[in-house]
This record gives structure tokens, C-alpha cells and sequence, in this order.
């Protein structure tokens, strides 16, 4: 039995330019200091009012749901052979 479990990553858009075709795009970066992973959407914007040091490079930041299927066991779930 699967269930799917939601976690949230916090990465930052930054704004690079590519040389050779002389174009600039948005890039979402990891974010030095920043947790792996938060358990609410709140928890990653209130992570980002707390700490301004680590994320004041990345003005514009993004809060990504991640969705894992997890592998669960229950006791009512035992095969029968």
C-alpha cells in the first residue's frame, strides 16, 4: 500500500544571462542554509521572513510542493496465502 506524503522546498529565482545567445532567464537555485524540506507551505515562507542573511541574494523565491509516494504497512494489510 502507497500513500502520498507532501513536503515543501524553498528554492530562489535569479536572473542569469546566457553570453552566447545574449538572452536572460530566470533560474530557480537552492538557497545555502535553507532546511531540505518543510512540513507546511507556512513553514517555508516563515523560514524566509526569519532569515534574512541566508536569503537576501534571492529577492524572489518559490515554495515547491514535493510529492512522495511512500511505501506504508498495516497490520490489516498482510497477504493471505
Amino acid at each position: 500500500m502507497y500513500r502520498i506524503v507532501t513536503k515543501y522546498s524553498l528554492l530562489g529565482l535569479r536572473n542569469e544571462t546566457d553570453p552566447v545567445h545574449q538572452s536572460n532567464y530566470m533560474v530557480l537555485k537552492p538557497i545555502s542554509g535553507v532546511p531540505h524540506e518543510f512540513e507546511t507551505e507556512q513553514a517555508a515562507f516563515d523560514w524566509a521572513l526569519n532569515n534574512h542573511e541566508d536569503i537576501r541574494h534571492y529577492p524572489e523565491f518559490v515554495v515547491l510542493p514535493v510529492h512522495r509516494a511512500v511505501l506504508t504497512w498495516r497490520p490489516d494489510d498482510t497477504p493471505t496465502v
